[in-house]
């Protein structure tokens, strides 16, 4: 059950991951067109944090711990897929 629940964290928050990306995309193109640079990061900012809200709810699903192997796999997954359109976009 353990390694179902891996696969579950693992799948989850990479689309998260890049929800996440998507949505700080949409953020500057939308703001970058329009030169309000203020406006655009107080908007990334705050949705942001209200993904961050998000992210810790569903981590409130699995195990308490927050080193536990499911939990890191999370994060894990989440880190890469960002990392990977961040080196992904330079190239």
């Amino acid at each position: 059950m353990k390694i179902l629940k891996m696969i579950y964290s693992v799948v989850l928050h990479g689309f998260l991951g890049y929800v996440w990306i998507v949505f700080i995309n949409s953020m500057l193109d939308m703001f970058h067109s329009g030169g309000k640079s203020v406006l655009s990061g107080l908007l990334v900012g705050a949705g942001t944090l209200l993904f961050l809200d998000v992210t810790s709810r569903v981590f409130d699903s699995f195990e308490k711990d927050k080193k536990h192997p499911v939990r890191i796999a999370g994060y894990v997954s989440f880190g890469l897929v960002v990392m990977g359109f961040l080196l992904g976009a330079k190239a």
